[in-house]
């Protein structure tokens, strides 16, 4: 693709995600169901875009599509340059096809995915200064336990449910259990995840992994959004919740997502002067330079591993290397006088305009006949890993903290089922104020997981496509480390079994 198909491509996303945020702030549906605009962006784009069903469904259905009154001719001069009529007929099908999206998105688009991950993760570490008190919270443990848990507990039920129930169901699933993998980096990893995870295994001669993933991850994040509010009117008839009795008097923030004048706050710090340079350009200059040390580190140990002990090549994902580069950036950083002049809310705010775009690309390229040819399973797997994920939240999340326990849990069913920021808003919705401290405590037990979920994201993918046991051994080995942090959890009083689910009114 030329500079300038890029440039038209991300116009026209940050036009789509204007559009939905639009729709946001004015549909009631949208503002009922808290759907995210980058959310109904994506879909957009997956319907008026390259990737538009309307010709495989027009052709199923016999119907014709009007198409502009100029496409005869265009499609005439193409086939009168054709040699043969085969060649004239596919030349024909070419313009037709090139003509019909509303949205005129590169073909490509949906590989913009693939690079944002990579700064979504190189974003990750950098600016990232917790302190010990923090740290040493005593009810770290239950989040930790909690928040983490239930990650490897869906890779675990979606590989051990594939392997054992799924590859015998449903004739075309990889029988190693790779479909098992894209409930869990969907769900708990969101679309960045799944585009991650499905561009690994595709490397690894895996079909239709980004597509798929994505389906679940969308199906995640809507899900979850549409579970989390039923949960949570349940949680307030039953008087689990502690600060708020009417979950429907939701702040308009959080309704249309257009913040007030009157409480709009600054989105980062201004740490080098604008007459030097803009702050926004100089966090950008920190982020990309762990990304390119992330593509030269991942190119670098290609060439290496060719020329000394494999002569494929070991192709570590450039999201992986990056986020190594994102630590050592930050690390050195923190033991400088450096981090000063670097602000976790504009790395922050990186992390998310990437993730929109990511969603955007991701959804908007997925291929419906895939999706609908994996349907029923994905329908199944998607209703186990909901049904999992509740029962977490009741039987392990209930019982893990001590106070608040209600409005901390939403926090961990919105990461499980989303991103964070899908945590973020449900527990809005029953903690206005945040007093109860999840969205902290989760932040922090993420420190100390991630190098699990990074474990999760890299492993199970070579280990299953190496070896036709590779997914009984991956979902085996996932559900012992489940039982193993929980003994732990409880020896710790982490998790405590016979705690009641306490009621505030």
């Amino acid at each position: 693709m030329t500079l300038w198909t890029v440039f038209l491509d991300v116009c026209l996303m940050a036009m789509l995600l204007v559009i939905g945020q639009f729709l946001r702030a004015k549909v009631g549906i949208f503002q009922k169901v808290l759907i995210p605009p980058a959310l109904i962006a994506g879909f957009i784009a997956l319907l008026l875009g390259p990737k538009a069903p309307w010709p495989a469904i027009a052709q199923f259905w016999g119907v014709t599509i009007p198409f502009p009154a100029n496409l005869p001719e265009l499609a005439a001069a193409a086939a009168a340059k054709a040699a043969d009529a085969a060649a004239a007929k596919t030349a024909a099908a070419a313009v037709m096809r090139r003509a019909l999206p509303l949205i005129p998105l590169s073909s490509g688009f949906g590989t913009y995915a693939s690079v944002l991950i990579a700064v979504i993760f190189a974003a990750t570490p950098i600016g990232d200064r917790p302190n010990k008190e923090a740290l040493s919270g005593p009810v770290i443990g239950g989040m930790f336990f909690n928040i983490t848990g239930i990650a490897v507990l869906q890779y675990a039920v979606g590989i051990l449910v594939t392997v054992y129930l799924f590859r015998f169901m449903f004739k075309g699933l990889d029988p190693n259990g790779t479909f098992g993998l894209y409930m869990a980096t969907g769900f708990y990893g969101g679309h960045g995840t799944a585009a991650a995870v499905g561009g690994q295994l595709e490397s690894l001669g895996v079909e239709n992994a980004k597509d798929l993933g994505n389906t679940f991850a969308t199906i995640g994040i809507v899900g979850g959004i549409l579970f989390g509010m039923i949960i949570i009117n349940w949680g307030t008839r039953s008087g689990y919740t502690h600060y708020v009795t009417d979950p429907q008097k939701l702040p308009v923030e959080l309704r249309t997502g257009l913040v007030p004048p009157e409480i709009q706050k600054p989105g980062g710090k201004i740490t080098v002067s604008t007459i030097c340079l803009d702050p926004m350009a100089f966090h950008v200059g920190v982020v990309a330079l762990a990304c390119l040390g992330g593509y030269y580190l991942n190119k670098g140990f290609l060439m290496f591993s060719k020329a000394t002990f494999y002569k494929p090549g070991v192709d570590i994902p450039v999201f992986c290397t990056a986020l190594l580069f994102g630590f050592i950036v930050n690390a050195i950083l923190n033991r400088t006088p450096a981090h000063q002049y670097v602000d976790r809310t504009s790395v922050s705010r990186i992390m998310g305009t990437s993730t929109d775009f990511l969603m955007i690309s991701g959804i908007g390229s997925m291929n419906l006949s895939v999706v609908m040819k994996y349907a029923v399973p994905i329908i199944i797997m998607s209703i186990i890993g909901f049904a999992v994920t509740f029962w977490w939240f009741i039987f392990v999340g209930g019982k893990a903290s001590r106070e608040d326990w209600f409005e901390r849990n939403m926090m961990c069913w919105g990461h499980a089922t989303g991103v964070a920021a899908t945590g973020v808003m449900l527990q809005r919705v029953v903690d206005p104020d945040l007093k109860s401290r999840g969205i902290e405590d989760s932040g922090i037990s993420d420190i100390f997981n991630r190098p699990i979920i990074i474990i999760l994201q890299v492993v199970p993918p070579i280990v299953m496509t190496a070896t036709a046991a590779g997914g009984a051994i991956v979902g085996w080995i996932s559900l012992a480390a489940v039982a193993v942090m929980w003994i732990v959890a409880f020896a710790l009083k982490w998790w405590v079994p016979k705690q009641p689910l306490k009621k505030y009114h």
